[in-house]
């Protein structure tokens, strides 16, 4: 009721401006509703639980009962884990702490375990820690378990940041790329991620162990063709797909553009003293740069997060040349024109703001 008096007293003009403005704020508030919509469902918790693994048998019941038979030369690698942590994005690694064991069909003479890496994590010897924790010989089976600490290399893919998701995998083989006759074989029954494990800021999907291969293209000084593959040795690997819960970095990281957004918004509506809000904008968005240049590497800002940020940068700049025209060049020579300029001002910021936002968003924003 006080909106209608206070619109009352107002000319038809001043009427006409002002249902503009409301329009063009709801507009607005509609268009972050929206954008931000499909990261609030998640907001009641910060984490994201894996995917449940089977009930552990009993310990006793699992080294006593008898287990599959292998073929000679083939050995068997299954993982339980424990612990991803250290995402750096900065340095491109994470970390991964799990078990894993082996079987082996022969004797522990013959047993290839001990020679087993993580192939893509570099080695750190105040990091990397390949512990053999017991060696049992299960009928014809030689099983060991081993506990693994590793600083695992990983490109990131920073295009869609904040909804990117990234597919961490580490790859576990025998170190020496000459050593022929033994075969990889992954025990998918028992491999998955702890259950109590919790991730925050990522949701995660369920582990995957499959066996592939690797290749060097090199003879490694041997006599032979140095372009042809001296060996192609299998490998095992842990697949693990997270993906980040947006709802939870998108506030963080844009707050500063947000703001910027907001103050172009209050400049276009009040008619005096735009300067100072215009240059509150400028100083949230440049803040906002200088803070996620730290963040992430540069590579980042070619996608989604690169274009929002020049996306804010041009409506500052369409703000100041909207004050310069109705302050200098129209302020009092054509009347007329700014009856028909201010009105378009506010909702064209708006709309082209929406619009291109919405040309840029990452195509798995709803996936």
């Amino acid at each position: 009721m006080t909106l209608h008096r206070f619109l009352a007293r107002r000319s038809p003009r001043q009427r006409q401006r002002h249902h503009w403005c409301w329009a063009a704020l709801v507009a607005f508030g509609l268009a972050v509703t929206l954008f931000c919509g499909n990261g609030l469902q998640g907001l009641g918790s910060a984490a994201a639980r894996p995917q449940s693994g089977p009930t552990p048998p009993d310990r006793l019941e699992t080294l006593n009962r008898s287990v599959d038979p292998l073929a000679p030369g083939v050995l068997q690698l299954g993982a339980y884990v424990t612990v991803i942590d250290d995402i750096n994005l900065l340095e491109n690694h994470f970390g991964a702490e799990f078990f894993l064991w082996s079987r082996w069909s022969g004797s522990a003479a013959t047993n290839p375990s001990d020679r087993l890496t993580v192939l893509n994590a570099p080695s750190n010897n105040d990091i990397d820690r390949f512990e053999l924790l017991e060696r049992r010989q299960l009928g014809d089976i030689n099983w060991s378990l081993y506990k693994v600490r590793c600083r695992v290399a990983m490109p990131w893919r920073l295009n869609d940041y904040p909804l990117d998701r990234h597919h961490l995998q580490i790859k576990i083989g025998i170190e020496n790329p000459l050593v022929e006759g033994i075969t990889l074989k992954a025990d998918n029954k028992q491999s998955y991620i702890d259950p109590d494990f919790i991730l925050y800021d990522w949701s995660i999907q369920p582990l995957r162990i499959d066996v592939s291969g690797l290749s060097l293209k090199s003879n490694l000084g041997l006599p032979g063709d140095g372009g042809q593959a001296v060996s192609s040795r299998p490998v095992v690997d842990l697949s693990l797909v997270i993906r980040r819960r947006s709802e939870l970095a998108l506030w963080s990281s844009f707050l500063g553009n947000f703001l910027a957004i907001g103050l172009c918004v209050l400049a276009l509506i009040i008619r005096d003293s735009r300067d100072d809000l215009i240059l509150g904008a400028v100083f949230s968005a440049a803040g906002n740069s200088i803070f996620l240049a730290q963040l992430l590497p540069a590579s980042a800002l070619s996608g989604f997060t690169g274009q929002f940020q020049v996306i804010v940068y041009v409506g500052i700049v369409y703000v100041v040349i909207a004050d310069e025209l109705l302050d200098r060049v129209f302020s009092s020579q054509a009347e007329s024109v700014l009856r028909y300029l201010r009105p378009v001002l506010l909702p064209s910021y708006v709309l082209a703001t929406m619009v291109s936002v919405y040309h840029i968003l990452p195509s798995n924003l709803y996936s």
